[in-house]
C-alpha cells in the first residue's frame, strides 16, 4: 500500500515539477531574447542658451527636467560648473564642457549632458580653435553612441566670410566621413543652416546627406517652411524656414519617432529647445 500510496505520489509530482521548470526556462529564454531585441531609444536635445543671459542653469534644468531627456547638447553655454548644475537639475550627471568657446566669445561653449557616462572627448577643430566641435561617446545598452555638439560659423556677410564659414563646414563633414562606417553619430546643435527645400538646395545640409545623414525634421517628414528655431524669427509659408537647429544623425543607423520645437511662454534664450526621440538600430 505504502509503494502505491509513493507511485501516485509521483505520478502527480513529476508532471507538475516538469511544467514549473519548463514554463521558468521559457521564461528565461524570453527576457534574455528581448535583451537581445530591445531597441536602444534615446530622448535627445539642442538647446543654444545664449551664454545663459535669460535664465540661469537651475532655471532652464527645471525647465527641461519634465522632458526626461537622455543627452542635451548645449551651445553658447557658460564654462566652469554651468553644465553642472543645469545637469543636475535634470538628472543628467555625467557633463562635457568644450575647451574653445565659439568665435573666442565669452561664454560661449559647447557643452554636454548625459544621463550614461561620457568618455573619450575630443575638441575637432573647424580648421582653428575659434570654431570646433565637442565630441565625446556614450554607452547605452552595450551599443556605443558618439555625441557633437556643435555651433557653426553663419556665412552671410561678404563673399569672404562665405567661403571661410564653407572651409570649416567641409573640415567637419570630412571629419565625420572617416568616422561613418565604424561609429553611430549623433550631432546636435546651432547649425547655423536651414534645411534643403524643393525650392532651395541648401549647400552645407547636402554634404552631410551625401555622408548618408538625415535631419530628425526630415525623418519625421516635420514641413519646417513655416517654423523657426529663434524666438524672434519669422518664417512666411513657402519659404525655407528658419529652423537653423536640428539634430542629424546617419539614416541607416538611427530613426527618428518623435521629436519638435519646444516653444516657451517665456524664452529662457534667443533659440527654442529642440528634440527628437531617437531608436538607435
Amino acid at each position: 500500500m505504502e509503494h502505491k500510496v509513493k507511485t501516485l505520489i509521483y505520478i502527480v509530482w513529476i508532471p507538475i515539477w516538469l511544467m514549473i521548470n519548463v514554463s521558468k526556462g521559457q521564461n528565461l529564454h524570453q527576457k534574455d531574447g528581448s535583451k537581445q531585441t530591445d531597441p536602444i531609444t534615446l530622448k535627445v536635445a539642442a538647446y543654444n542658451v545664449e551664454f545663459s543671459d535669460k535664465g540661469t542653469a537651475e532655471q532652464i534644468g527645471r525647465f527641461l527636467k519634465p522632458y526626461h531627456f537622455d543627452i542635451v547638447c548645449f551651445s553658447e553655454a557658460p564654462g566652469g560648473d554651468w553644465t553642472k548644475k543645469v545637469g543636475a537639475e535634470m538628472g543628467l550627471n555625467h557633463v562635457i564642457v568644450g575647451k574653445y568657446s565659439t568665435a573666442g566669445h565669452k561664454n560661449k561653449y559647447k557643452t554636454i549632458a548625459s544621463r550614461t557616462p561620457l568618455s573619450n572627448y575630443e575638441e575637432v577643430l573647424m580648421a582653428d580653435t575659434l570654431h570646433t566641435v565637442t565630441r565625446a561617446t556614450t554607452i547605452v545598452k552595450n551599443k556605443e553612441i558618439a555625441v557633437y555638439s556643435v555651433h557653426f560659423p553663419f556665412g552671410w556677410r561678404d563673399q569672404a566670410h562665405i567661403d571661410e564659414t564653407t572651409g570649416k563646414v567641409t573640415a567637419f563633414v570630412d571629419y565625420l566621413r572617416d568616422k561613418q562606417p565604424s561609429e553611430t553619430s549623433i550631432v546636435m546643435g546651432d547649425f547655423n543652416f536651414v534645411l534643403s527645400t524643393e525650392e532651395y538646395r541648401s549647400p552645407y545640409y547636402e554634404m552631410f546627406v551625401e555622408l548618408g545623414m538625415l535631419a530628425s525634421w526630415r525623418d519625421l517628414d516635420i514641413d519646417v517652411t513655416g517654423l523657426g528655431s529663434m524666438v524672434k524669427s519669422r518664417a512666411e509659408k513657402n519659404d525655407t524656414g528658419r529652423v537653423i537647429d536640428h539634430i542629424i544623425y546617419s539614416s541607416s543607423k538611427v530613426k527618428a519617432i518623435d521629436g519638435q520645437i519646444i516653444e516657451m511662454a517665456k524664452p529662457l534664450s534667443d533659440h527654442k529647445p529642440v528634440w527628437a526621440l531617437l531608436n538607435i538600430k
